[in-house]
């Protein structure tokens, strides 16, 4: 399961990325090297180790809590869905959230969606009511068509199919045309049947119902309007076509209106960047607010949106400001498309290139509450999964932040496909460095991953993926509490530089003419009163290898403690990195 990590910084990175990723490659992975220093020791500028920022699973259940009840309380509105009103109160709560920690500037980016509102499809022949399904991106009736005459394509492949072209020459123009589906994609025989004029297209489906989720392909509004059929009723009109055509008598006619508008509907994604920050160094962290209509969504990405809300918490109550731009991104319309990251990647290349050459890294977290969890890490290096992607030099240092953590505090944790299926899609194809933690949707756990993690071996990773159980009662709390604070140590690593500890200020010196005073017994033969304290040294807790991270976040993370010699030479190398470029302003203007 675990793996050895060799952390680069590729060449071809930008400067700025490279300077960035450097910095992660040389110290950040050194952890919490320094020795306990005496009272009297000067203060740092800034950190000396790196640290979880104190973020814990408690810290994002809270926020969690909250966007589950806003969920909840629009079940019978599509709870979060992208254009609904629970995702406005859900995006309300957390700018709200944002904006009291004092520490970060939030707005709105407004985008459209191309949307549709469907009305029915009813066919009607001979005064019977037939039910239509509507297809993917096929237009509608603009009216309703009255007494139109029907038509079929000559036989091929022993069925009126529609495939070829030459099978529509004898049709008449201006009319609704009646297919079988099968063989060719549905956008063929649509493209065919408008070649010779006419009025509509309807599909009569192969399988019992109406056909689901079929598309003609990308929308073309010159195309015939379109819609489905059951195979019961196409083969009811294929034979009154039959009938008509071996009487030689005029073809049936039918009244066909299919209610079909397409429209662009405006949504938004929330993003809030840091006031403290190099404005020419950002570091942009994401989760998709959105859920699906099917459920309330709490795990899937209310769990990853409360991880953001809490960092923000931790990154304002933090003793030094971050060095780099932290951007907190909460998505919109991902479930539909991944709509909200696109759009934001698409405007900055479009608009302001510059801006986005400034991201020098993108992290995600797109569910970490799964009930049946593993610790899933996106697997950069490609050890476990041949990406499907190209995958962005520095996407390697990004995970071994992950790992090296979760190794150091002796979290077991797998690889996650690096496949590009949520919102860094945008950023990799744009050539920025990603990387996240996913605890996982519907691939089924495996017999190892149940010894290593617990859970049941042969179900889903999240038994309530997209469903109206996914609730805050099925969140996993184990799962959060192991996610939490390798969020604020990857946000710590990435937006913090550290600095060399400070000599120590030589303490005043004592007069030697005033005694220390001695304890006082109490009686005769009485111990002295003070006695001395037991240190204690935290231990791993123990268990299936994990410890217990739902404590972990203090200012260092002890199982990373180094030799005095390693950190020094730490600091060595962040002083040659530091000496390359003068120190950078701490506050954004």
């Amino acid at each position: 399961m675990h793996k050895t990590h060799t952390t680069n910084t590729p060449s071809s990175l930008s400067s700025r990325r490279a300077r960035t990723l450097a910095v992660v490659t040389a110290v950040g992975l050194l952890g919490g090297g320094a020795l306990a220093q005496p009272a009297w020791a000067a203060v740092p500028e800034g950190p000396t180790e790196h640290t979880t920022l104190g973020l814990t699973g408690a810290q994002v259940m809270t926020h969690l809590a909250e966007l589950a009840e806003i969920s909840e309380s629009y079940a019978d509105e599509g709870y979060r869905t992208w254009n609904g009103p629970g995702y406005e109160a859900s995006a309300a709560y957390v700018e709200q959230a944002l904006e009291a920690t004092g520490a970060f500037t939030v707005e709105r980016q407004v985008f459209t969606v191309d949307d549709v509102i469907e009305g029915p499809v009813t066919v009607t022949v001979g005064g019977v009511a037939l039910v239509g399904g509507h297809m993917i991106n096929a237009e509608g009736t603009a009216e309703p068509l009255v007494g139109v005459p029907l038509a079929a394509p000559a036989e091929e492949e022993g069925g009126r199919l529609g495939c070829d072209p030459a099978s529509f020459t004898d049709i008449p123009a201006g009319s609704v045309v009646v297919v079988q589906r099968g063989v060719c994609a549905f956008g063929d025989k649509v493209a065919n049947a408008t070649a010779v004029d006419a009025a509509a297209v309807l599909i009569a489906n192969n399988a019992p119902g109406l056909v689901e989720n079929g598309t003609v392909g990308d929308r073309n509004t010159s195309s015939a309007p379109a819609a489905s059929l059951t195979p019961e009723d196409g083969a009811v009109l294929f034979d009154l076509i039959a009938a008509a055509q071996g009487a030689e008598q005029p073809a049936p006619t039918a009244d066909v209106v299919i209610e079909k508008e397409f429209v662009a509907v405006p949504t938004f994604n929330v993003i809030a960047e840091s006031i403290a920050g190099d404005p020419e160094d950002v570091v942009v962290i994401g989760a998709h607010l959105d859920g699906v209509d099917a459920g309330p969504g709490v795990n899937d990405n209310a769990s990853g949106s409360a991880a953001l809300l809490a960092l923000a918490d931790q990154v304002a109550a933090y003793e030094f400001p971050n060095d780099r731009k932290i951007r907190l991104a909460f998505w919109g319309a991902e479930e539909i498309g991944l709509l909200g990251s696109t759009h934001y990647v698409t405007d900055l290349a479009e608009n302001d290139p510059a801006a986005l050459e400034r991201i020098s890294a993108y992290l995600n977290y797109d569910m970490i509450g799964s009930d049946n969890y593993t610790v899933g890490v996106y697997d950069a290096d490609q050890s476990t999964f041949e990406a499907p992607v190209t995958v962005p030099e520095g996407s390697i240092a990004l995970e071994a932040i992950f790992t090296d953590f979760f190794d150091g505090v002796e979290q077991p944790w797998v690889d996650s496909e690096f496949s590009g299926r949520s919102d860094y899609q945008a950023f990799i194809e744009a050539g920025i460095p990603a990387g996240g933690l996913f605890s996982g949707a519907d691939t089924v756990k495996t017999e190892e991953e149940a010894a290593i993690f617990g859970g049941t071996a042969g179900e889903p990773l999240d038994s309530n993926y997209h469903r109206p159980t996914d609730t805050l009662e099925n969140v996993n709390r184990e799962s959060v509490d192991a996610f939490a604070p390798a969020i604020g140590w990857a946000a710590h690593v990435l937006a913090w530089e550290l600095v060399d500890a400070q000599p120590p200020v030589s303490p005043e010196p004592t007069d030697p003419a005033v005694p220390s005073p001695e304890p006082e017994p109490t009686g005769p033969g009485a111990e002295p009163t003070t006695e001395p304290v037991e240190t204690m040294t935290p231990a791993p807790a123990a268990g299936a290898g994990r410890g217990d991270l739902a404590t972990t976040g203090g200012s260092s993370v002890a199982p990373f403690a180094l030799a005095a010699g390693v950190l020094l030479m730490g600091g060595v190398v962040v002083s040659a990195l530091a000496a390359s470029r003068h120190r950078r302003s701490r506050t954004g203007s």
